[in-house]
């Protein structure tokens, strides 16, 4: 005779960590590899694009991480046709809008047809990773979460370096090939900022060699790490990552981490209607107080220029009149440092319509479901997007379009978390006496 004695809380624990190391819910199980394969490619060549770029002026290398992401979005799209949904439709709707837009900047000669392409990729690529989001199933997502995480953290130890003052890679190549002014230090232009005392400091680039960029990727990480994570380390990880963000000098990325991090804990303890005006006032502070010491004009220009384009001309103006990349070119620009002011611009009411159908699905969520933290995750990358032209440089942001796809699967319901459904199973077990014979 021997007896079944349920483990305790320690063992669970330990078990847990072993068994279910990833706590995954936010989308359904699935069987699929492809496209997580795809994605797992779009994200390390990302990687590698800028570091082989400062070495090579080859044009090629720019395109490697987005065949990666056209080859997830084909995939997507062949999964959704069996199960085709309203948040599919609406990416494919926009991206048809923004077709018509980039044919009208050509026919009309406001862009030659490389530049008009280059803005259009701008506002398209990210909807094609949602797109691929919907779609995507809980065991793909556990190896693009486990290939992120390495990624960011190998991020995370090179910026600590740089915080050092060692930069083994220099950044001014890869700069020079957009024509980025270079400081008397070999810093590129984007790579210095100031201070809360109004002092030049240089700010932490990364492996992406680009401090918006990066903070934007540490940031996400941080929120995956810490709601998704099961390990000893992952409070360590969250520290290291908000402390990487904090040095590239992200306004965007330490944003989205406040928002990701803060809102779910919030709107469980208080209510999201109350929360979110709360968490918003440290971050308006602090954002005007370092928007003042920057010059930062630019990205609230890029969204309300954008927005006033969109209702002068309610088809739009096409691609040209907002943009950083429009303004290198010499041409139309008004204003830059928006992503969704360049679609609003382009595209019109028709970008700024799905944009509040967006927003307001996510916010109903929230106010339904507070607790579930992909959904501020998803709302905050739609903010950013709003105030930040590097929200969607893909090479560093696949892993966070991706869970913006997730947040609009539809009837999605949070699923029993990890520690929940292993205790479960551990208690189905039988409690009563077990006979074994010998």
């Amino acid at each position: 005779m021997k007896n079944y004695t349920p483990p305790g809380r320690g063992q669970r624990e330990a078990l847990l960590r072993k068994n279910r190391p990833l706590n995954i819910t936010f989308v359904p199980e699935g069987k699929g590899w492809l496209l997580g394969f795809f994605a797992i490619g779009a994200i390390l060549t990302g990687l590698a694009q800028n570091i082989l770029l400062t070495y090579s002026s080859f044009g090629g290398f720019n395109l490697m991480d987005d065949t990666f992401i056209i080859l997830m979005f084909a995939t997507a799209l062949l999964r959704l046709l069996r199960r085709f949904n309203t948040p599919a439709l609406v990416c494919l709707i926009w991206m048809v809008a923004c077709g018509i837009a980039l044919w009208r900047t050509i026919d009309e000669g406001i862009l030659t047809s490389d530049s008009a392409f280059f803005l259009f990729r701008q506002v398209c690529m990210p909807v094609l990773v949602i797109l691929s989001g919907l779609a995507m199933t809980r065991r793909e997502w556990s190896w693009i979460l486990k290939v992120g995480i390495t990624v960011i953290g190998f991020n995370a130890a090179y910026i600590g370096l740089e915080v050092m003052g060692v930069r083994i890679i220099d950044p001014a190549p890869f700069a020079m090939l957009s024509k980025t002014a270079i400081y008397p230090n070999g810093l590129p232009g984007y790579y210095m900022s100031y201070d809360l005392s109004g002092n030049l400091i240089a700010r932490a680039g990364g492996l992406f060699l680009n401090p918006p960029t990066t903070g934007i990727a540490t940031g996400a990480a941080a929120v995956f790490v810490f709601y998704v994570f099961r390990s000893r380390w992952r409070l360590f990880l969250v520290m290291a990552f908000g402390l990487a963000t904090v040095a590239t000098i992200s306004r965007a990325g330490i944003l989205l981490m406040v928002i990701g991090l803060l809102g779910p804990f919030l709107s469980r303890k208080l209510h999201p209607l109350v929360a979110l005006p709360v968490m918003s006032v440290p971050v308006v502070l602090a954002g005007n107080n370092i928007a003042d010491l920057g010059n930062s004009d630019s990205h609230v220009d890029g969204l309300t220029i954008g927005l006033q384009h969109a209702f002068d001309s309610v088809i739009g103006r096409g691609f040209g009149y907002v943009g950083n990349f429009a303004g290198k070119l010499g041409s139309v620009q008004e204003a830059s440092e928006s992503l969704s002011g360049i679609a609003y611009s382009a595209v019109g009411l028709v970008a700024v319509a799905i944009y509040i159908l967006a927003l307001g699905r996510l916010g109903l969520t929230i106010l339904r479901e507070p607790g579930r933290w992909e959904q501020y995750l998803a709302f905050g990358a739609l903010i950013i997007a709003m105030l930040a032209e590097t929200a969607g440089s893909m090479n560093a942001t696949v892993p966070l379009w991706l869970s913006v796809g997730a947040a609009f699967i539809p009837n999605s319901k949070p699923g029993m978390d990890a520690r929940q459904e292993f205790a479960k199973n551990l208690d189905s077990r039988p409690s009563h006496n077990a006979t074994a014979r010998t």
